[in-house]
């Protein structure tokens, strides 16, 4: 039994803390797992499974992991602190003031192996820091790193982001493609890096999708395309609304259901207004449980620009809902070669065409929609190669 130490900065919404939880509950049975959270707070907390060790935050370590408005909540002066420290690596980079962090709290271990399961956001951003944070304050005789990002693309792809990477025994890219992406910047890391799967909760989507939620009224015979994701830059939502636009004047069933929030959601509100779409492009907001949006509707959707390999995914196959998605570094692997749904060009008049293909091809969606409801529900293999690289070499 391995004595394992994962490190993130919160277990706050996103797709990497909800990763993270889905694989502590398959390896928390059979391995010694300690969890590190610089701010150990988020919607994931409770999920936590039995048999994970929460280890205690120590120093100035939770300035890593939450919010500015949140600690100013909590302490005036250490958000004072906090602004002075984002403000630093903000005009330098953050190597000073995440130094500073570190030094606040003692060294972790000794462990078999010890992950850092977020990789950084660019060198200008103070938070986050756990790549750094395993390679200097954590004792183990194993490193490993993780990567759910398409690494030429997220914006964090810098010299300095890329040289702690040579300082891991091994790299875990969620994806083939993710890898790939990886790999091209860092081909001398090639023979360290592999390629590991996100585990999903499948238990848990089927029960909650069974949960009654409050929707809008719909049409009957509406054909229902649902979206979950944050409303940020990289999703592609604005250009989606332009690319769904021509396909619903011509066909009025249509209604494109948005659950999620972010930066960009009262611009899309207003695109969608202009457009005359207000009431057939609906903004559900953030939802503690997607799950019977997705469960409902006729097809899932997502738009991005770029993406690793999105949960959603497997979590629409759970449900036996048709996925159509752009091309992205892992779209191809994840969603056509698996038979889950179609990939479209990664351009407005790509999703333009994909989806008008999808509405008048029902037949299709059915055969597919069939072929999910047989697939098997499991992560077995993601567990045994997990189990694989946390041992020790000998």
């Amino acid at each position: 039994m391995a004595k394992v130490l994962f490190v993130c900065n919160n277990l706050t919404y996103g797709g990497i803390p909800r990763a993270l939880v889905n694989l502590l509950k398959e390896l928390a049975p059979a391995e010694d797992v300690s969890l590190l959270l610089f701010e150990p707070s988020g919607e994931y907390m409770d999920e936590i499974p039995e048999g994970v060790k929460l280890l205690p935050t120590g120093g100035k370590l939770p300035y890593l992991g939450i919010a500015q408005r949140d600690l100013k909540k909590r302490s005036k002066g250490q958000a004072l602190q906090r602004a002075f420290y984002v403000a630093v690596s903000r005009v330098f980079d953050n190597s000073w003031a995440r130094g500073r962090v570190f030094r606040t709290v003692k060294d972790y271990g000794p462990f078999d192996a010890a992950v850092s399961y977020a990789q950084d956001n660019n060198e200008k951003s103070f938070a986050i820091g756990c790549n750094d944070f395993v390679l200097r304050k954590v004792k183990a005789k194993k490193k490993i790193a993780c990567v759910h990002c398409d690494f030429e693309h997220y914006g964090g792809n810098t010299e300095k982001n890329r040289r702690p990477y040579y300082d891991f025994d091994r790299i875990v890219c969620v994806s083939d493609g993710c890898r790939a992406a990886f790999v091209r910047q860092c081909p001398e890391l090639a023979e360290r890096t592999l390629s590991i799967g996100n585990c999903t909760d499948y238990g848990g989507i089927l029960r909650l999708a069974q949960e009654s939620v409050q929707k809008p009224a719909l049409p009957e015979g509406s054909f229902v395309m649902v979206t979950v994701a944050r409303i940020y830059p990289e999703k592609g939502i604005p250009r989606a609304i332009e690319a769904v636009t021509p396909v619903m004047k011509e066909h009025p069933e249509l209604v494109w259901l948005i659950v999620g929030d972010g930066i960009e959601m009262e611009a899309c509100k207003k695109q969608a207004e202009e457009a005359g779409l207000a009431d057939r492009i609906l903004f559900a907001g953030r939802k503690a449980n997607p799950y019977p949006w997705i469960k409902g509707a006729d097809l899932f959707f997502l738009p991005s620009h770029h993406e690793a390999a999105p949960m959603v995914f497997e979590e629409a196959r759970a449900l036996s809902v048709p996925v159509l998605t752009t091309e992205t570094t892992s779209s191809r692997q994840m969603v056509e070669e698996r038979g889950i749904g179609f990939v479209c060009e990664n351009s407005r008049e790509g999703i333009t065409a994909a989806l008008e293909k999808c509405i008048k091809d029902r037949g299709r969606l059915e055969e597919i929609r069939d072929g999910l409801s047989k697939m098997a529900l499991d992560n077995s293999e993601i567990r045994r190669r997990w189990t694989e690289l946390l041992e020790v070499d000998a």
